[in-house]
């Protein structure tokens, strides 16, 4: 199919050749001509040349919760399908719309693989889903199409993110469009409130035995000042290795061992073998100290039964000090204390263990999500105009109101493919400007996130969550500059499973990473002596693990 739809995309164009002057299947050099950057294409059809006719375009919805509608708006009429048509002539379609906090989308899409039936673009990041629809011929290949359309400007990002790109190619060839990463963002970061510190008369710690000292007093020196005996020093969630909050993977990355999820990360090791995080023997000393913390009722007895939204509650009631998160505290849980007490939380670098290399781990950048083109789209080269179109609003807009009417409040959602790059990618520019006290220069995203942190730190926007959420990661110490600081030093351990997946992980991940929570859960609970850790690491590698790490050593030699 996939052939097919090449050569009768190729057949078509020449045999119009004439009447629209487009020279973009031309092979000699004499004939390309250049237009606003772009050779080998005729300026009746260039990178953001409206259609004479209208050309439709399907696409697959991911429904959120977070999702924010304005003036009546709604997937199927918003400010970026009115855009697309004002600018491109580009009809949208909604051809499907399921949710992503549950797993409809993900069901959705998987029917659509046993089909072959898509819209014309997609998204999603199943890297297992991306080999077998492109091994069936259901994905288009757009590498040509890309060449020929993207702006300038958007091809430059194929340079820069070439990990990202590489992630979405099979063979050399791209059959999507990657959102773009560069995961030291992925980094953990101690988040300690303010206000706790100053009434116990502390400092931030720098070693694991200071984290467990402080979290003692905000735990019996009442540091709420209520006279009640109701705080928690160390914030747990009942999955101790998640990647977002409540979460041991600081504390374990202090021991050198670069956790990241249940499934955590594959790395070679001192012996030059690849290995896994949570069969270290290191893991057993990081244990010990949550077990002590959680025997000295430090860390809430309750964890166990302690979703997020719990700990969010503990988090807006002032009931927890201090926890483990990733770079956007400030704009989630920790918003919520803000909002209800104008509590500050902030973060600080991870503690670290005496003569211990402290390691975190992170994703590969060529893991992320994927905007995949349907084989069967009539016209791919519009889903490449809507990149341009996006580009040039939100990322090149010397306009404020194009940065909030098309990216701010999830607007950006509505574009059926979008330039995904996250925020905290800005850093590096905006790091420099706000040294520099000078936003001159700064456009779309980079000038937003200035005039956010310098109105918080001025007073000015002190009532804004955007503010606040943007001030935690990006000013001067805020959890950018620390991770990156953390790349610096070369704390990240990147994970070397990419594309390439061992079946035999595709199967037994799932159970190990149950096996990884469960044996961790029990040993901080007591319900398994910190012994058992030796036991855990044979039956990991008895249920697949030893064979997903032989598997990967002949994938990734």
């Amino acid at each position: 199919m996939k052939n097919q739809f090449l050569k009768k995309f190729v057949s078509v164009v020449l045999s119009i050749g004439l009447v629209f002057s487009i020279t973009a299947c031309s092979n000699t050099d004499d004939e390309e001509t250049k237009v606003n950057g772009q050779s080998k294409i005729q300026a009746e059809d260039g990178p953001l040349t409206p259609y004479e006719e209208p050309v439709e375009i399907t696409w697959g919805v991911q429904a959120s919760a977070v999702q924010q509608f304005f003036n009546g708006d709604t997937y199927d009429d918003n400010v970026w399908s009115r855009l697309i048509k004002e600018k491109l002539n580009i009809d949208l379609k909604v051809e499907f719309s399921a949710d992503t906090s549950t797993d409809a989308y993900n069901n959705k899409v998987k029917m659509q693989l046993a089909s072959g039936e898509f819209p014309d673009v997609f998204r999603y990041s199943d890297r297992v889903f991306f080999q077998e629809a492109q091994e069936a011929g259901y994905l288009a290949d757009i590498t040509d199409v890309f060449d020929e359309y993207a702006t300038d400007k958007v091809k430059e990002f194929k340079v820069k993110y070439a990990d990202s790109f590489e992630g979405a190619s099979i063979d050399d060839r791209l059959y999507a469009f990657p959102y773009m990463t560069d995961n030291f963002h992925q980094a953990v970061n101690l988040w300690i409130r303010d206000d706790w510190m100053e009434n116990t008369n502390s400092q931030a710690p720098k070693t694991v035995d200071e984290l467990v000292e402080l979290a003692r007093k905000f735990t019996f020196e009442d540091p709420d000042g209520n006279g009640v005996d109701d705080t928690y020093g160390f914030a747990l969630s009942k999955s101790v290795t998640a990647t977002n909050f409540g979460t041991i993977l600081g504390l374990v990355g202090a021991y050198g061992v670069p956790g990241y999820g249940t499934n955590g990360v594959f790395y070679k090791g001192d012996d030059g073998k690849i290995t896994f995080p949570y069969i270290d023997p290191a893991m057993k000393d990081a244990l010990a100290v949550v077990k002590g913390m959680y025997d000295d009722g430090i860390i809430d007895p309750e964890f166990i039964t302690k979703d997020i939204n719990a700990l969010e509650t503990d988090v807006t009631n002032g009931k927890v000090g201090m926890m483990y998160h990733m770079c956007w505290g400030d704009w989630h849980p920790f918003n919520l204390s803000y909002q209800k007490d104008s509590v500050i939380t902030r973060p600080y670098p991870i503690p670290e263990v005496e003569g211990i290399d402290t390691k975190m781990g992170v994703q590969s950048n060529q893991m992320g999500e994927l905007f995949m083109i349907s084989a069967d789209c009539k016209n791919p080269e519009a889903l490449i105009k809507i990149l341009n179109l996006y580009e040039e609003t939100v990322l090149s807009s010397s306009n404020p109101d194009d940065f909030n009417t098309y990216w701010a409040n999830e607007q950006y959602r509505f574009s059926p493919i979008f330039i995904g790059i996250p925020v905290e990618l800005h850093a590096p520019v905006l790091l420099e400007a706000l040294e520099k006290g000078s936003s001159e220069g700064l456009t779309g995203t980079v000038l937003e996130y200035y005039n956010y942190v310098e109105g918080f730190e001025d007073g000015s926007l002190a009532d804004d969550t955007n503010a606040y959420g943007t001030w935690g990661q990006m000013a001067a110490e805020g959890s950018m500059k620390l991770d990156l600081d953390a790349k610096e030093k070369g704390q990240l351990v990147t994970d070397l499973m990419a594309n390439e997946i061992p079946e035999t992980w595709q199967q037994n991940s799932s159970i190990l990473g149950t096996m990884v929570e469960t044996t961790f859960t029990d040993i901080i609970i007591g319900n398994k002596p910190i012994e058992y850790f030796d036991t855990f690491v044979e039956e990991w590698l008895k249920a697949g693990g030893q064979e997903t790490l032989e598997a990967l050593e002949e994938i990734y030699k």
